[in-house]
C-alpha cells in the first residue's frame, strides 16, 4: 500500500481507499492514503493516527439508511432476509461510532454519496448530511463537510467558500439546514 501511495503521491496524485473493515482502513492509513472512505468500522486507535496524518474519512452513512428501502423493491436476498433488519441496524450502529471516533479525535470528516458505487446519487446528498447529523454532528458540521471541508480534501480551496469576486454555485431551499437538515431536500433555486 505504501508503495502505491507513494507512485501516485510523486505524481501529484492523492490516493483514497475503500475500506468499511477496521483492518483495512488500518493498513491504508498506515500505507500514507489521504483518504478512508465509508470507515464503517473504525476505533479509537486508528481515528487518533488519521487525525495525527490528516487522513480523512467519508463516511457515506447514507448508502446503509437507503439499503432499508431496498427491502420493498427488491427480491435480492441480502436485502429481503430474516437477519436484514439486524444486519442493517447493526452495520448503521458500527458506521454512528466511528463517525462519532473520529469527530472525537479530530480526523477531518467530508461528506460523499458513494455516488457511482453505491446507492446513492449525486443529487441525493441531503440523506448524507441527515445521517451525519444523526449519528451526532451538528448541522454546521455536516454542511461544512460538503462544503469547505469536501474542498480540502479534493484540493478545491475555493469549495463552500463565498467571497466577493469568488467562484458561487449556490442554491436555495425552504426553510433553514441549520435548524432543519430536511431543508435541502427542498430546493427552491439554483444558481
Amino acid at each position: 500500500m505504501g508503495r502505491a501511495v507513494a507512485v501516485a503521491s510523486a505524481r501529484g496524485i492523492p490516493v483514497t481507499a475503500h475500506a468499511t473493515q477496521l483492518a483495512g482502513a488500518r493498513a491504508a492509513v498506515e500505507g500514507g492514503v489521504t483518504c478512508i472512505e465509508h470507515g464503517t468500522r473504525l476505533d479509537a486507535e486508528l481515528c487518533a493516527l488519521m487525525a495525527e496524518r490528516g487522513t480523512f474519512v467519508v463516511p457515506t452513512l447514507g448508502v446503509l439508511a437507503s439499503w432499508e428501502t431496498f427491502r420493498a423493491t427488491t427480491t435480492l436476498e441480502r436485502f429481503t432476509g430474516d437477519d436484514f433488519p439486524h444486519r442493517i441496524a447493526e452495520r448503521r450502529a458500527a458506521g454512528y461510532e466511528s463517525l462519532r471516533l473520529a469527530r472525537a479525535a479530530g480526523v477531518r470528516i467530508a461528506a460523499g454519496t458513494d455516488f457511482g458505487g453505491g446507492s446513492l446519487r449525486a443529487n441525493q446528498m441531503p440523506w448524507e448530511i441527515g445521517e451525519m447529523v444523526k449519528a451526532g454532528m451538528a448541522p454546521w458540521e455536516a454542511l461544512a463537510s460538503a462544503t469547505w471541508v469536501g474542498g480540502e480534501l479534493l484540493g478545491e480551496p475555493d469549495a463552500g467558500v463565498l467571497r466577493q469576486g469568488g467562484p458561487a454555485d449556490f442554491f436555495l431551499v425552504h426553510g433553514n439546514p441549520l435548524e432543519d437538515p430536511a431543508a435541502l431536500w427542498r430546493v427552491w433555486r439554483v444558481a
